[in-house]
């Protein structure tokens, strides 16, 4: 089994020229309505650039591109999640020019980089065990 850093990586060789081009934060947060992200999702990035790179080799560290708009979107999409905004996920991956199956995988490597950013808690806790847990303040 490949590992999900391994997988990006060779996400990284495989760039069609059509998914070069420059994807701006800020026109995602215009064409999904969502301004308050902008500072998490740059927050996001730059943790994941920094953790997905500390985990390469370095003769591989130099040949990383973060510039396919892929990344910048993966982070808008994890972080509008975790603040519980509903974002179209297949618009967001049709504004970006990717596949769905590269978007998963670097979804997947930045929820393994980066969990303590894009941290979704997909738990739902028990009315009750809430409800006893006020008693206590």
């Amino acid at each position: 089994m490949v590992s999900s850093i391994e997988f990006s990586y060779k996400t990284f060789s495989r760039a069609s020229p059509s998914s070069r081009t420059k994807l701006d934060i800020r026109e995602l947060g215009i064409q999904f309505g969502c301004f308050r992200l902008i500072p998490f999702v740059k927050k996001g990035l730059s943790l994941y650039k920094d953790r997905f790179l500390a985990s390469l080799p370095s003769s591989k560290q130099a040949s990383a591109d973060f510039t396919r708009p892929v990344f910048t979107a993966v982070a808008f999409y994890l972080c509008a999640k975790k603040h519980k905004l509903k974002i179209d996920k297949v618009r967001l991956i049709e504004v970006c020019g990717t596949s769905e199956s590269e978007f998963f995988c670097v979804s997947t490597s930045m929820k393994d980089l980066c969990h303590d950013v894009f941290e979704i808690s997909s738990e739902k806790k028990d009315p009750k065990e809430v409800k006893g847990n006020r008693g206590l303040t």
